[in-house]
Parts: structure tokens; C-alpha cells; sequence
């Protein structure tokens, strides 16, 4: 992580849920918490006029359907947000919120209390960003570095009430962790989860590269390069062994899943496949 900024793949993710694959705004409060640069290219639509579908096109293809991609995502999990926050859970845990702007731009979330649990430079750049703004609900920031400490202790100094259902976001952020800190997370959070509660969660598969041997090489050393290596995978069946008899796994597809849930028009991009999103729920 750089100094004075967030994780490179949260720029790419803000960028891309501010770009969108058409005029639908997914995420309006993105650019404003992207440097000036990655903002400027977030809005060229809206100063292109006919040419914004061309340059879309372009960006979708360049970027080899990163955009599609978190655009569904975001949309699958904003999806199943809402019809929790509707059984009448009214607090939501987003681990690694980077720059996740959900209790900014949900209505739904306007009576709950929003816990985002990130690195401490990553929460100080957010804020920076939007220190104009007023809060359009309750958010408390807990800062922590997931391989190196445990969430549960400043969830709880920040109010969170272990006694009351809740809902969890761990969205875009198993992949980059060892196993065993993911298993950490997922004990962490089964200690605080009362019954009732959900977890929308996304990892990564083993060994599900486009392009082949080819993929296989080059992808990993890409994210290498960029300081975020790929570490922690996980097949469907580990998962919901490693969270059982807690929990029940009630959903788990990859993107082309989101797409069908969501009836976006983005398109699934093999090269994302190997991410999955899963749906869990605590058993009583």
C-alpha cells in the first residue's frame, strides 16, 4: 500500500463502479473518492455525449471485463443487502470496505448502523475525501490490518451488539489473504454473529485462469507486480465445511449467477470466473 493512499485494487474497484457499463449510475459517490486522474476518466462519459458507449466499449475491453465484473458484483451483493436489511436487521459490518460507499448511496441503510473495518490509510484517505460531506447515517470506522490483527475487539469497543442479528459485506478481500487468516476472519465473525445474522462473502477458486498455461503465469505475477499477490483459494465445498454447523450456505455462484440475479446488462468476463460470491446464514 502506498503512502497517503489506498490499495491499488480499491481504485480499480471505485473506478469501475464509477465508470459503470452504461448511463445506470451504480455508485455516484465514486469519483468523488478517486484522485483527480482516475475521477477525470470515471466522468469522460458524461463529456462525450454520443461517443460515451464508445469509450465504455473501450475501457471494458482494455481493462479484460474488470469493469463488467464489479459492476455485477456490486450489484449481486447490493441485491442481497436489501432484502436483509428488510427481515429487519439494522446493522451492517463491511470488512475491507475500501472504498465502498454503500452507507453513502443505499437508502435502505438509512436506519442502520455501519461498521467499515479497513487499514487505517485506507480509512484516512476515505475520510479525506469526503470530509465535506455529511454522514447520511450512522458509520463507525475500525482500523485494522487482517493478517496482523483481530476485528472483533475494535467491533466492540465501536458499539457493535454481538446480542443483536446482523449483516456482514467481506467483499474483494479473502483473495489476497493466506488461508489461515481467512479461517481466522470467518471464526472471528462466527463469534460475534448472533442468530439470524448473513454474510455475503466473495473468494477465489484454485487454478481457474483464462488463456491456459499462459493465464496461469502471467495473472498471478501481475497482481505480484502491483504488492497485492493472489494467496488465499478456496473450492465451494472447503467453504462451507470451514463455516459448519454454524452456518448454511444458501447461495454460491460466480458471475455469470450474478448476471441471472441482477438481470444487469454486464457481461460475465472469463477472465474473473475463478471469483465467487457466497450467501451464508447463521443457524440459530
Amino acid at each position: 500500500m502506498r503512502a497517503g493512499l489506498p490499495s491499488g485494487t480499491s481504485l480499480l474497484v471505485s473506478f469501475a463502479r464509477g465508470l459503470g457499463v452504461d448511463d445506470q449510475e451504480i455508485d455516484p459517490l465514486a469519483r468523488d473518492l478517486l484522485p483527480p486522474l482516475l475521477a477525470r476518466l470515471a466522468e469522460a462519459p458524461r463529456r462525450l455525449g454520443g461517443a460515451s458507449s464508445l469509450y465504455r466499449s473501450a475501457a471494458r475491453i482494455t481493462t479484460f471485463g474488470l469493469i463488467d465484473h464489479m459492476v455485477l458484483r456490486t450489484m449481486a451483493i447490493d441485491a442481497h443487502l436489501a432484502s436483509a436489511l428488510r427481515s429487519g436487521i439494522d446493522q451492517l459490518v463491511i470488512l475491507g470496505a475500501g472504498l465502498d460507499a454503500r452507507a453513502w448511496r443505499l437508502e435502505t441503510l438509512k436506519q442502520a448502523t455501519v461498521f467499515e473495518v479497513d487499514h487505517p490509510s485506507t480509512q484516512q484517505y476515505k475520510k479525506e475525501r469526503i470530509a465535506s460531506r455529511t454522514p447520511p447515517t450512522d458509520i463507525r470506522y475500525v482500523a485494522v490490518d487482517f493478517e496482523t490483527e483481530r476485528f472483533s475487539d475494535g467491533l466492540e469497543r465501536a458499539g457493535f451488539r454481538s446480542g443483536a442479528p446482523s449483516l456482514w459485506i467481506w467483499e474483494g478481500v479473502a483473495m489476497y489473504l493466506p488461508l489461515a487468516a481467512i479461517h481466522d476472519t470467518l471464526e472471528q465473525l462466527t463469534m460475534l454473529a448472533a442468530a439470524g445474522s448473513e454474510l455475503a462473502m466473495t473468494y477465489r477458486v484454485a487454478g481457474l485462469f483464462p488463456f491456459g498455461a499462459l493465464g496461469r503465469a502471467v495473472i498471478p505475477a501481475a497482481f505480484r507486480a502491483a504488492g497485492e499477490p493472489l494467496k488465499g483459494t478456496l473450492e465451494p465445498h472447503e467453504l462451507a465445511s470451514a463455516v459448519a454447523p454454524e452456518w448454511d450456505v444458501v447461495y454460491d455462484e460466480d458471475a455469470r449467477g450474478w448476471q441471472k440475479r441482477t438481470g444487469s446488462r454486464a457481461n460475465p468476463a472469463r477472465s474473473f470466473l475463478a471469483e465467487r460470491l457466497a450467501i451464508l446464514k447463521r443457524r440459530a
